[in-house]
C-alpha cells in the first residue's frame, strides 16, 4: 500500500505497521538465535548429517537482519501464497459441486480414500492440475507486480494513437503489471463457446484443450525471474486437496455475493474469509 501512495506514502500512518512488525519479529527472531548458536564448522557437521535452509543461510551470512529478511521473505512467498490460492480454490468448489464430484472421483480412483499421494501421483491427476491451474488464472498469488528497465529498451506495443506501436522505455523506469486483469482479458481468450466459458467463469474443464500462449498465463511470472518455488507450491497445494478431498465427499457454501470480494495487499486473498462446510465420508 505504501509503495503504491509513491510520494504521498510519507502522509500514511505507521502505527499499525510497526505494531505488525514487532509481532512478526518476535515470531521470526529464536529461529535467527537458533541459525546464529553454530559455529561454521558446527553447520558444516549438521550439513554433513541433514541439509536445512536455514542454516545453508547461517552459512552464507553471520548478518541477523539478512537472516530475517530471507526468513521473511520464505514465509510471505511459501506461506500466504498457498493459503490464499487454496482458499480460493475451495471457496470455487462450494460452489461448483460437479467439479468438487469429478475432482474426488479421479482422486479415489488414483489413491483411494487413505492412502497418502505421492509426487507422481498428484501431477498424474489431470483434473487436479486443471483445478488448480483455473483457481491461479482466475486469482493470481501476486495480482501486481512491476519491474524495472536495467537499460534504456522498448516495449512492443503501448506506444502511438491507438496504443499498439512500440514504446520507449528509459533506464530506471518503473513498469508496473497486472497478472489479475491480464489473466481476465477476453481479448487473450478463444471465443465463448460450449467449450470455452467466459473468461470471468471457474471453469477447470477449459485446460482440457486451452493451452496458453507465452507471457499469457503468468502466476509465477516467467523468464529469468520466474518463481523457483512454483512446483513446490503447486505440488503442496495438490497435496492438500488430495488429503482434504479423501476423507469429505461434499461441500456446503455458507457464503453469499456480499462475501466475494477479494482484497490486494501483496498477496490476493479472499476479504471476508471462505466460509464453508465439509461432509464427512463414511468409512474414513
Amino acid at each position: 500500500m505504501r509503495e503504491r501512495a509513491g510520494p504521498m506514502q510519507r502522509f500514511m500512518p505507521l502505527s499499525e505497521y510497526r505494531r505488525s512488525l514487532k509481532v512478526m519479529d518476535s515470531f521470526i527472531e529464536p529461529f535467527v538465535q537458533d541459525a546464529l548458536r553454530f559455529s561454521p564448522a558446527e553447520l558444516d557437521e549438521k550439513e554433513a548429517k541433514e541439509s536445512s535452509w536455514l542454516h545453508s543461510v547461517a552459512k552464507f551470512t553471520r548478518d541477523r537482519k539478512v537472516i530475517r529478511d530471507q526468513i521473511v521473505n520464505i514465509l510471505l512467498a511459501g506461506r500466504d501464497t498457498t493459503a490464499g490460492t487454496l482458499s480460493f480454490l475451495f471457496k470455487e468448489l462450494s460452489a461448483h459441486p460437479t467439479v468438487y464430484s469429478k475432482l474426488r472421483d479421479e482422486i479415489l480412483s488414483k489413491v483411494g480414500s487413505h492412502r497418502a499421494p505421492t509426487y507422481e501421483d498428484i501431477k498424474s491427476m489431470p483434473y487436479l492440475q486443471h483445478c488448480l491451474s483455473e483457481t491461479l488464472r482466475l486469482y493470481p498469488a501476486v495480482p501486481f507486480n512491476m519491474r524495472i528497465a536495467l537499460k534504456d529498451t522498448t516495449l512492443p506495443r503501448g506506444g502511438g494513437s491507438d496504443g499498439h506501436s512500440p514504446i520507449g522505455v528509459l533506464e530506471d523506469t518503473v513498469i508496473g503489471y497486472s497478472a489479475l486483469y491480464l489473466h481476465c482479458d477476453p481479448a487473450q481468450y478463444p471465443p465463448v463457446s460450449e467449450a470455452f466459458h467466459p473468461v470471468k467463469e471457474f471453469s477447470p474443464e477449459r485446460w482440457e484443450k486451452w493451452t496458453p500462449r507465452p507471457w499469457q498465463y503468468i502466476p509465477f511470472n516467467g523468464g529469468p525471474r520466474i518463481c523457483i518455488g512454483q512446483q513446490f507450491a503447486l505440488t503442496e497445494m495438490g497435496y492438500t486437496v488430495v488429503r482434504i478431498l479423501q476423507r469429505f465427499d461434499k461441500m456446503e457454501k455458507y457464503w453469499g455475493p456480499e462475501d466475494d470480494m477479494v482484497a490486494s495487499n501483496i498477496v490476493l486473498s479472499p476479504a471476508y474469509g471462505v466460509r464453508i462446510g465439509f461432509h464427512e465420508a463414511s468409512g474414513t
